[in-house]
């Protein structure tokens, strides 16, 4: 399946009638021979050569991994945020609320919308992000989110936009200084909450700061401070349905010990799965060119070391790709493992062919994944990089680079 950076169709849907009926056709401003180029081919089939391939089997494991540690009852929100970490976001939510997720967490409005269109349905929430002016809270509505509310002046702007009761959720500042309602302010809130008509308080969630600390102390006091505001709302009979504290690194760390009713892992679900497979499954492109370098002068001034019988290639992808952070100084081409001859250009990068004489325009390059017998894995990359994690790779990738899915 090919699709666009948010694994959306990449036929453009028709404007709303209002809109349409003023708006000049799309191909009004096209030469003729354009316009039926346009109609026989999908827009992204004319791209440069570049494919993610992505691969969703990983993310429906790790999916199906999360379900089974926090068990039939817990709450699943499954944490789609930054384009399902640079995977897409449509693929990336079905492929979860498929594989064992109740439900979706992300921070851009926008992503909602985006989802529903796809008709993704089931609960979102939404996380903090949007500003809460009208328009935004009257998509809320529309769109069905549940959204995350992070300080007294955020839920009093909500609601006062707010033209029929929903679920939200609230954000408990429990330690890592961002964004979040003090714990010490919250019961006094959802006290308040209660008598507006508008407002069915669902959620408290926090998302705490984890330091390698094999005590876990710090982490152990953000609990107890979350734990101490559900227990003064549980004197007082006040009932939330959900709190939510493990993330995928909290349950990394501690397993099910601060599971409460509700999780939100993210990470976990767009990581390895326990064969080491990532959902990262390859980058791949194209040889533009080969030849031999035979050039004697201003040798000093060329902008790739020359040495006798060098032969370059150059393939057609470069640092507007996302290709700087993208490689581990070489790639494989006819099953070889050939060096980077210099940094990547704005939308090329050279390689090294002086020992494959046989490389022709249109071979295969792999800059991740494998070719024949040898293999440069997502995980190489990660560490010639120095990135934290592999799907901060995914995060580079740019929408200028097609999108291929491996079915879960």
């Amino acid at each position: 399946m090919t699709t666009d950076p948010r694994g959306m169709s990449t036929v453009p849907a028709p404007l709303p009638g209002n809109i349409a009926a003023c708006a000049p056709a799309a191909d009004a401003f096209l030469p003729a021979p354009l316009v039926g180029v346009l109609a026989e081919h999908d827009h992204r089939s004319l791209a440069r050569p570049n494919i993610f391939e992505i691969d969703l089997g990983v993310v429906a494991r790790n999916t199906a991994r999360v379900r089974t540690l926090v068990g039939p009852r817990t709450f699943f929100f499954a944490t789609v945020k930054a384009n399902a970490y640079g995977y897409g976001i449509v693929p990336g939510a079905r492929t979860v609320l498929a594989a064992g997720a109740d439900a979706l967490s992300l921070a851009n409005l926008d992503d909602a919308a985006l989802l529903r269109d796809a008709g993704v349905g089931g609960p979102i929430l939404l996380y903090a992000g949007a500003m809460l002016d009208r328009a935004a809270v009257r998509a809320m509505e529309a769109l069905d989110v549940i959204p995350s509310l992070w300080s007294e002046e955020a839920v009093d702007a909500y609601l006062a936009h707010a033209t029929r009761r929903r679920r939200i959720a609230l954000k408990i500042e429990v330690g890592p200084e961002r964004l979040g309602i003090a714990a010490e302010r919250t019961v006094e809130l959802v006290r308040r909450l209660r008598e507006h008509p508008h407002a069915d308080v669902y959620l408290l969630h926090c998302h705490p700061t984890v330091v390698a600390d094999p005590t876990h102390a710090a982490l152990d006091w953000q609990y107890r401070r979350f734990e101490s505001v559900l227990r003064s709302l549980e004197r007082e009979g006040i009932t939330v349905p959900l709190a939510a504290m493990a993330s995928s690194r909290v349950m990394a760390m501690t397993g099910r010990a601060m599971i409460l009713s509700a999780v939100d892992p993210g990470a976990s679900v767009f990581a390895a799965d326990a064969d080491g497979r990532t959902p990262f499954h390859a980058l791949r492109t194209r040889l533009l060119q080969a030849r031999a370098i035979t050039r004697t002068e201003y040798v000093e001034d060329s902008p790739i070391p020359l040495r006798p019988g060098l032969r370059v290639g150059v393939i057609p992808i470069g640092y507007s790709d996302g290709m700087a952070r993208l490689h581990a100084g070489a790639v494989l081409i006819r099953g070889r493992r050939v060096p980077l001859l210099s940094p990547p250009s704005l939308e090329y990068t050279r390689i090294d062919l002086t020992d494959v004489p046989d490389a022709a325009l249109g071979d295969e390059v792999v800059i991740i994944g494998r070719q024949g017998a040898v293999a440069i894995s997502a995980e190489d990359v990660r560490q010639a990089q120095g990135a934290s994690r592999v799907q901060d790779l995914a995060l580079e990738v740019r929408a200028s680079v097609v999108r291929h899915y491996r079915a879960a």
